[in-house]
């Protein structure tokens, strides 16, 4: 059986009304388990912590809680332009910075009675330090634009993102490929599906998301990071998926 995991990017108390209406949404197509990427202090202008309802509403989700940076803000540099557009909070950082974003983000959510065990960087962008950094903090796994990598056992997993982009023309475009993609995706065993929260100012992007999400339950199972890298090791849902070699960050 092919797999999906269901994640809502760039959770935090600035997208709180959208966040509100993916909920409602995933409730409208019958998908009541995801995984909720959370940001702690969104641009340096929403920390997690500030909005009690917004706080009380995530925990209330029994959502699956992953780290997404600390602040989702990063350099502008012309290697990620086509990704982001200074979004990409780890990359072009030295070893120190880091650690210590990551360190901020990990206390402010275990502070907040938050667990987290997986960690995707904003826009899928790494630097060389990233992976030795989570590791030595106990993170069990990071997740890239097209695989995701096991940190205790280093075991690497294909599995693209299917996702809109939210950049102007690019996000024209991104409506126009979307559903192209998935069908490129298909034969792969393990998919994920991003919601962004800024999709959801977008109703194009909304109906277009209700359509593959309806699509995507009847032919996938849900999984999520835990149940692929849990404290006992890969799952044996693994089995017989083929290494990334060359995608290797």
């Amino acid at each position: 059986m092919k797999l999906f995991i269901l994640e809502l990017h760039d959770v935090c108390p600035y997208y709180k009304v959208e966040f509100l209406s993916a909920l409602e949404l995933l409730e409208e197509v019958g998908l009541d388990r995801f995984s909720l990427l959370v940001v702690p202090h969104f641009w340096e202008r929403a920390p997690l912590g500030e909005d009690k309802e917004f706080l009380s509403l995530v925990k209330g989700t029994e959502g699956e809680i992953i780290l997404h940076g600390y602040t989702h803000k990063g350099k502008k540099r012309i290697q990620d332009m086509f990704w982001t557009d200074g979004e990409g909070e780890f990359g072009g950082i030295g070893l120190q910075e880091t650690y210590e974003r990551i360190q901020a983000g990990l206390d402010l959510m275990e502070y907040l009675g938050f667990e987290v065990e997986f960690f995707v960087p904003p826009a899928w962008i790494g630097n060389p330090y990233l992976e030795d950094v989570l590791y030595s903090l106990g993170f069990r796994a990071v997740a890239y634009r097209w695989h995701i990598k096991d940190l205790v056992g280093g075991t690497v997993v294909k599995s693209p993102v299917l996702t809109f982009s939210n950049r102007h023309v690019l996000s024209w475009l991104s409506l126009k490929l979307l559903p192209e993609l998935e069908r490129i995706y298909s034969k792969q065993t393990l998919l994920r599906i991003a919601l962004h929260m800024a999709d959801f100012r977008d109703e194009r992007k909304v109906n277009l998301w209700r359509y593959i999400l309806k699509e995507i339950k009847d032919v996938r199972r849900w999984t999520s990071y835990g149940k692929l890298f849990g404290k006992g090791g890969p799952s044996s849902s693994l089995e017989g998926f083929q290494p990334a070699g060359w995608l290797v960050q």
